[in-house]
């Protein structure tokens, strides 16, 4: 195999087309977030209490059409419909519209998430803020904003740390111990934001992100994005992110700031 075949996130395209489909998808997904949003349709609500709009249903529909047919072999899992499986090894994992609960307010800070993985393992990341015209791409270590390279800070003590989670409220109650002594420790914190928090990190504007309760589709379109822009990114006990269970996530723009976050969640139990 050559050397450009082995540093190939996925091995049907090479790193840059890979980008590109990507970027493609947002021909798909925006006219029909922007056909929807404060539009007045009706919102749904599951059996967790969380909502869904027809915004979400289509969007995933349509994102799952469009991959299909570019990677036929592949699995493709998403938040709103029945998963697909394939024969290839890799998947892709789709939330439609991350922070639905803004989309219905009107608030556009709500995101659509890819993420690529394989062997449970993200490999690549796609966070798109529809109405805030910025697309974050991270394909084979290199991650961009609307194409142009971007990197996390350099920031690796807490106390000039700007850290984020989108609600307390979603956090378990050892976790919000934890976040609470980050906060009172940090230099500012701020609330809300859902899948833009990580990209705002990994663009150098926030330095620290500690989230829970997450599924899989709030999870994998994100990661590469922090690491490919010089983050760290583990789950609540410092372990690895995978499909396989990871349900929480602690961000940080530097190891030395990562490792002093995940000091003070470990002495709280969190």
């Amino acid at each position: 195999m050559s050397e450009e075949n082995q540093n190939r996130v996925h091995s049907q395209l090479d790193n840059v087309a890979l980008a590109d489909f990507l970027h493609g998808l947002t021909a798909i997904s925006r006219p029909i977030i922007t056909e929807y949003f404060r539009s007045g349709h009706h919102v749904e609500w599951k059996a967790d209490e969380s909502p869904v709009t027809m915004a979400d249903k289509s969007v995933e529909l349509a994102l799952r059409e469009a991959i299909a047919a570019r990677f036929p072999d592949d699995d493709i899992l998403g938040e709103e419909h029945a998963d697909r499986r394939g024969s290839s090894g890799y998947g892709w994992v789709i939330d439609p519209i991350d922070g639905t609960r803004a989309f219905i307010s009107g608030r556009p800070v709500f995101g659509t998430l890819i993420g690529l993985v394989r062997d449970d393992l993200p490999l690549a990341g796609f966070i798109d803020m529809a109405m805030l015209d910025e697309c974050y791409v991270a394909v084979g270590r290199r991650a961009t904003l609307n194409r142009a390279p971007i990197r996390t800070s350099r920031v690796t003590a807490l106390a000039n740390a700007r850290i984020a989670t989108t609600s307390p409220e979603a956090l378990k109650a050892d976790s919000l111990a934890g976040f609470n002594r980050l906060s009172a420790a940090a230099a500012t914190s701020t609330y809300g934001g859902d899948c833009h928090n990580y990209a705002l990190l990994a663009a150098g504007h926030i330095d620290l992100v500690f989230e829970d309760g997450l599924a899989a589709h709030d999870i994998m379109g994100v990661i590469e994005v922090i690491r490919a822009a010089g983050g760290i990114v583990t789950d609540k006990a410092g372990g690895e992110v995978s499909m396989a269970g990871t349900d929480s996530l602690l961000a940080a723009s530097t190891s030395g700031l990562h490792a002093a976050a995940l000091r003070i969640i470990q002495e709280t139990g969190g």
